[in-house]
């Protein structure tokens, strides 16, 4: 039976390749680490009210334990150390084993992959990184949301996940220069592939074609405080969605587009417009599959905005926002990324009435966007639901806007806030500090 969202990839396998195909990413995606954290469960409960999806909705199925036991049923049928050496051992045919109906509604249905679950754990298991397992095994199989096979194809092939000309990019990035010199003053330009800059700057291409107004708020913060930054044509998609298919080698591909148009301009770091799993994939995921630590800085762009604060680079006028407002931790960048007392810093220079959400910081409750839930349209009723977590949380501060740092946060929280009609605005970071330059 089909799962909402669901779709295929073109790859015309056959029963054996496809066992072939599970086989190698088996191996591939598995370690000691691994089979540790597989057989470690207590069956505590614990990880149940750290989840956003059993606190929203009390069922079974959502607690991350039984989303465990989804793929211990898998990897005992195609995997068994025992069985699987047995010289009469034939798998069953995965393209039609029913077992992986229930793998692709736990592992992209009913998880976004938010590691939250991990922290609160005694026994150290990671559910998320665990179901990464079962994503890749699905994407071997070519069973992935339809919101992911689109938009990573278009980057893989084009550059960015919207499918942008490099001649729509100096087009657009030439008419918001000219929009912003109406207020910055005459003479305004917007540095393109300017060469040994301190930084380059990879925007959110939806800024690019549909949301200008987003990035002339980064730009403007960018100018403000004088940095030596530079756009460029070689990368201006932060996005990174082959991530969430369960494909390495794909995120990757894509992240290193961004790398080597760093190293072809000679840019000391790169920063980043807010998007949580951007930010997570270049910082931190890129190491790992690397295996080596980058030797130059990356940047979710929140970060630079603190150090302007606190150098005394960007001057801002305080309390133009009425309150109170309170900040969404995103996921990837908060508790996979570290990032949690700089926007706390931003945001305090901008406000007198900064309420926090409860809880907070590498606690927090992910806002059921994320997981690659947010770029597949037919998972708009399971966001919906699954953020009623986070509607409560919004709830009890009183706030009247919600700050956050991720571009599908943002999406996500606009809609849970209409959904249990919260009464909220919902803005980027880099709106309300623009907004606030003095």
């Amino acid at each position: 039976m089909a799962s909402h969202g669901a779709s295929t990839l073109d790859m015309n396998l056959n029963p054996a390749q496809a066992v072939d195909s599970l086989q190698k990413i088996y191996r591939k995606y598995t370690s000691r680490k691994f089979f540790a954290m597989l057989q470690a469960c207590v069956h505590c409960g614990l990880c149940a009210e750290a989840c956003h999806y059993y606190c929203s909705e009390k069922k079974s199925d959502f607690i991350p334990a039984n989303r465990i036991k989804r793929l211990a049923a898998v990897i005992n049928e195609y995997f068994h150390p025992l069985k699987s050496k047995l010289p009469f051992f034939t798998p069953g045919n995965p393209l039609t084993n029913p077992k992986f109906d229930g793998l692709y509604k736990a592992a992209f249905e009913n998880c976004t992959l938010c590691g939250k679950c991990a922290l609160i754990c005694p026994m150290g298991i990671n559910t998320g990184e665990i179901m990464y397992l079962a994503r890749a095994l699905l994407f071997g199989l070519g069973r992935i949301p339809s919101g992911l096979i689109g938009p990573v194809q278009t980057t893989l092939t084009t550059g960015n996940y919207l499918g942008l000309s490099g001649e729509d990019f100096i087009e657009t990035v030439e008419w918001i220069a000219e929009e912003m010199a109406e207020d910055m003053g005459a003479g305004f330009t917007i540095p393109i592939d300017k060469e040994q800059p301190q930084v380059l700057y990879i925007p959110h291409p939806l800024t690019l074609r549909d949301l200008p107004f987003l990035l002339m708020s980064e730009l403007k913060i960018l100018a403000a405080a004088g940095e030596d930054y530079t756009l460029s044509t070689h990368d201006f998609d932060v996005v990174n969605y082959a991530f969430y298919q369960g494909s390495k080698e794909n995120a990757f591909q894509i992240a290193n587009t961004t790398l080597q148009a760093r190293e072809k301009l000679q840019a000391k770091s790169i920063a980043l417009a807010p998007c949580g799993h951007g930010y997570r994939i270049l910082r931190w995921e890129v190491e790992k599959m690397l295996g080596e630590k980058h030797n130059f800085p990356i940047y979710s762009l929140v970060e630079l905005i603190d150090r302007y604060i606190q150098d005394g680079r960007l001057k801002l006028e305080k309390d133009k926002f009425e309150g109170p407002i309170t900040y969404h931790d995103p996921c990837n960048i908060a508790r996979r990324g570290g990032i949690i007392q700089q926007p706390r810093n931003v945001i305090k220079a901008l406000t007198s009435n900064f309420v926090e959400m409860e809880p907070y910081g590498v606690h927090n409750f992910c806002c059921g966007g994320g997981g690659g839930l947010a770029s597949t349209a037919d998972f708009g009723k399971i966001r919906a639901t699954m953020g009623k977590a986070k509607a409560e949380q919004i709830r009890k501060t009183g706030a009247k806007i919600v700050v956050t740092g991720c571009f599908n946060c943002k999406t996500q929280i606009r809609d849970i806030g209409q959904n249990y009609d919260l009464g909220i605005e919902v803005k980027s970071i880099v709106e309300v500090v623009a907004d606030s330059i003095r």
